[in-house]
């Protein structure tokens, strides 16, 4: 018990992480030499709108003591089957997203049996279900993207409300309100505790593995919500446009302050974290840094992340 009271004593604020945000926002403003203006900042943030909704569920998963690499192909799925059932259509817009989220689901619940009562490995689980996800939307096209978003729909993300894009509004709105479920109810200390010591947890009367199968769950209907609005970013049906997302949800977890050993974490450091790594991805364009660079450099910066939060965790 006294393991898991000091692992719950490192979910304070995590001032340093926005500390390091507006460093990273300052060194872009210098990089390029101050031709950015305030509304160009808050294009970065719509753009990271998909990418901040899809590492909460993320980090709600690390937070369970698990991983999910399923992430990126669930969005990749909710673009083919909304893109392809839509298919410009306005009137066609619920069944759309209802399928599309009755398929994230299917596979949210499946990742977290799968963990839990078959014992597997979530980074197995996932990266199977990543596998099958991938070549069942490979079937359902056939290799050829179909089909486009109603212009009804694509107002999420690329409206604005007043000087706000639409896309930062409600990815706000859903950061606040599982945040408030992550630090002020019951589920959320269940949650926490489930990941820091998943055995002790049993052990204190609640269905633990209820919880980590609700954490998948959530997962998998944030990066489905992810997925649509990329998707009414983008405004087609694109094969694989979601995949590379995967790695970012764990890269802005970790930034944020999540670790691999569940039960340390928290959506207020999820959120900078997204920004931060969008920021570097903007600036390393600029920069006209490749794609092999972008890889090396995320790679780095989880190894980096990961290293300075096992230390943190260490000393506490």
């Amino acid at each position: 018990m006294n393991q898991i009271k000091q692992k719950l004593r490192y979910q304070s604020f995590p001032l340093g992480i926005y500390i390091l945000l507006l460093a990273t926002i300052a060194v872009f403003l210098a990089s390029t030499q101050g031709s950015v203006s305030p509304s160009h900042l808050l294009n970065i943030a719509r753009t990271a709108a998909p990418l901040g909704i899809a590492a909460m569920g993320q980090t709600i998963v690390l937070v369970a003591g698990g991983l999910d690499l399923s992430v990126g192909t669930t969005m990749s799925m909710v673009n083919l089957v909304t893109a392809s059932i839509m298919n410009g259509d306005g009137s066609r817009i619920a069944p759309a997203v209802a399928v599309s989220l009755v398929l994230c689901l299917a596979i949210g619940l499946v990742n977290g049996i799968m963990v839990t009562k078959f014992k597997m490995q979530p980074f197995l689980v996932t990266m199977a279900m990543s596998i099958i996800v991938q070549g069942g939307y490979y079937l359902y096209t056939q290799g050829i993207a179909r089909g486009s978003i109603a212009d009804e729909m694509r107002f999420i993300s690329s409206g604005w409300i007043g000087i706000m894009p639409v896309a930062v509004i409600i990815w706000v709105a859903i950061w606040i309100l599982l945040s408030i479920v992550l630090k002020k109810t019951i589920y959320g200390r269940k949650l926490y505790l489930t990941g820091a010591n998943p055995a002790a947890s049993r052990l204190s009367g609640f269905h633990a593995d209820w919880i980590t199968i609700s954490a998948y769950v959530l997962c998998a209907l944030l990066a489905g919500l992810a997925g649509l609005m990329l998707s009414a970013y983008i405004g087609v049906a694109s094969v694989d446009i979601g995949n590379d997302y995967t790695l970012n949800t764990v890269a802005s977890s970790v930034i944020g302050g999540a670790a691999f050993t569940g039960g340390i974490g928290s959506l207020e450091g999820t959120f900078p974290g997204v920004l931060i790594m969008t920021i570097l991805q903007s600036l390393m364009t600029i920069l006209g840094i490749s794609e092999a660079g972008k890889f090396i450099c995320q790679g780095a910066v989880i190894a980096i992340m990961v290293a300075i939060n096992q230390r943190k965790a260490g000393k506490q």
